[in-house]
């Protein structure tokens, strides 16, 4: 009972996550010095808003000006090669700018601002880029919102350093200890991009014209753009951003988790459609009770209560669809090259769509007051254009692909055999991924025709050292197509990892890179001084079930 527990549960939630710890804690950590610097700007932001075109219009196109900035961010991204020696300069730098606003003098403050403005985008695009690279289309939904819910919940002791001003000076002193904390992560992890994986013969162009690139792309801005107008109806309405923050950060907890969870296993298409309905229910209803005072409960509901929810349901849960779906688009052959690139123009369009949202709704209003008849011929016109767009997006999202198929989500269905070979050619282990899943008889029948794991061993070496001198190529081959079968190859110092499967999946790989890292850690000094005992190498079927278990499927 507590085995089956165990594995319903793995299969739940621990499926395909097998992030090294080393990389896992630099991107929490790299990112939560990001949170708590863009936390407490867009905290300082709600509680100090205040109604007023001359007011809202610098906060407008402040909005675009960060579109542009991610924009531009993406493409210098692309250029970067050491990523992670990047982020920890552009922190630094950062921190640097959040020093100068301490100064009382303007000039100084301005300064300050505009380098915290400048660094934020590109250590967030560089951040996406280290997340989609240490994970996979299996594994990104989850590893993302335990990340961001982490993160955000940690951030909002921020709130100290902005109730209580005098403090604000820690909130450098905690981004240094931060940075050192990351500076030291970056000796044991290191994104550092190759000329060979940047290859592509694709262009810019071509892969955000492609259509179901645009579909989730425009998409999304349209959300954002309802999110704009969220934020300047709930801003007239409450005369100044009322939340309760404890409501909305306990629904974001366990929404964010479940989204994620739900973006792994139902898949991005259908997660999306189920979260534009449940969103629906809060634009819907807010703006069928904007005319009513604020004491008037919507369905029972308080609506301070109400607004706090809606922003818990419209606010994280577009930045981890963002985050994730603009991963998937990055991690695709052909597009590797643009990977800044791909995952700046979704945030960019995010902020763009809040934007130019927030700037059409505030049209309106401006109208309505100005023309009072204009009510009587549009009544209620905010309500009626967030229906409207709300079909419009749903409908067009629904007939999208799904950019997490089933072949995807079935890899283990397509694994036939994995060997770990020595450099000379020997078999050290061999697994046979079909022969488990035979019955008896079919496994006595396959036993008879079993093959000699020495005499494919060493064949496979073979081959892939008369590749090597074919092509006179100092480079690994990493994967060989034959007749329906895919041969995938990792490569240790001491070992070569060979996994054979039906399917062409850039999981496999993955899982096989992981495999092979894992069996040199624990078996390098073996491997090294092999005098022909392959027992000691048993406890591999535990490695085995960890990266290619079937028991999840």
């Amino acid at each position: 009972m507590k085995r089956s527990i165990k594995y319903w549960l793995g299969k739940l939630f621990a499926r395909d996550i097998d992030l090294k710890n080393s990389s896992f804690l630099y991107l929490f950590f790299s990112f939560l010095s990001i949170t708590f610097v863009v936390e407490y700007f867009i905290l300082k932001f709600f509680i100090n808003m205040e109604v007023g075109l001359d007011k809202e219009m610098p906060v407008i196109m402040t909005l675009f000006v960060i579109s542009i900035l991610f924009l531009a961010s993406g493409f210098f991204i692309d250029i970067i090669k050491n990523k992670t020696r990047f982020f920890n300069i552009g922190l630094l730098i950062c921190i640097i700018g959040l020093f100068l606003t301490t100064f009382t003098h303007p000039l100084f403050d301005i300064i300050g601002l505009l380098i915290v403005l400048i660094s934020i985008p590109q250590l967030i695009i560089i951040w996406c880029s280290t997340l989609v690279h240490e994970t996979n289309i299996l594994n990104r939904g989850r590893v993302t919102a335990m990340i961001l819910t982490s993160s955000f919940l940690i951030g909002l002791l921020g709130l100290f350093f902005l109730f209580f001003e005098h403090l604000f000076i820690y909130l450098i002193i905690l981004e240094i200890i931060l940075l050192i904390v990351i500076i030291i992560n970056s000796r044991f992890y290191e994104y550092i991009e190759t000329k060979d994986r940047l290859k592509s013969d694709r262009k810019y162009f071509e892969i955000i014209f492609e259509k179901h690139f645009s579909r989730y792309s425009v998409g999304l801005a349209f959300l954002s753009g309802l999110l704009g107008g969220l934020l300047n109806d709930s801003l007239s309405y409450f005369e100044g951003y009322k939340i309760n923050i404890l409501v909305f950060s306990i629904t974001s907890f366990f929404y964010i988790l479940a989204a994620g969870w739900f973006f792994d296993n139902l898949g991005r298409k259908n997660t999306l459609v189920i979260g534009i309905l449940m969103v629906s229910f809060f634009y819907i209803t807010f703006g069928s009770f904007y005319e009513a005072p604020a004491d008037v409960p919507v369905f029972g509901i308080p609506k301070e209560i109400h607004i706090s929810l809606h922003y818990a349901f419209a606010i994280l849960p577009l930045i981890l669809a963002i985050i994730t779906i603009a991963g998937d688009f990055s991690t695709e052959r052909g597009n590797l090259k643009y990977r800044g690139s791909v995952n700046g123009i979704f945030i960019s369009l995010m902020f763009f769509g809040i934007g130019l949202g927030y700037l059409l709704y505030k049209m309106i209003s401006v109208l309505y007051n100005k023309f009072e008849d204009m009510q009587v011929w549009v009544p209620n016109l905010p309500n009626l254009l967030n229906s409207f767009v709300l079909v419009i997006v749903l409908v067009w999202m629904m007939a999208g692909k799904d950019i997490l198929v089933s072949k995807e989500k079935d890899w283990a269905k397509s694994l036939k055999t994995l060997f770990v070979l020595s450099n000379s050619g020997v078999c050290l282990y061999n697994h046979d991924f079909v022969l488990k899943d035979q019955t008896k008889e079919e496994e006595e029948e396959k036993e008879e025709c079993r093959f000699d794991e020495d005499l494919v061993s060493g064949a496979i070496t073979g081959i892939l050292s008369i590749l090597s001198e074919i092509t006179r190529s100092s480079k690994h081959i990493k994967k060989i197509e034959k007749e329906g079968n895919h041969f995938y190859f990792a490569f240790g110092k001491y070992h070569i990892a060979a996994l054979i499967t039906t399917t062409d999946l850039p999981i496999l790989y993955k899982k096989l890179e992981a495999f092979s890292r894992v069996f040199e850690q624990n078996f390098s000094e073996e491997v090294k001084n092999f005098k022909g005992n392959v027992q000691v190498f048993s406890s591999t079927s535990y490695m085995i079930d960890r990266y290619f278990s079937q028991k999840y499927i």
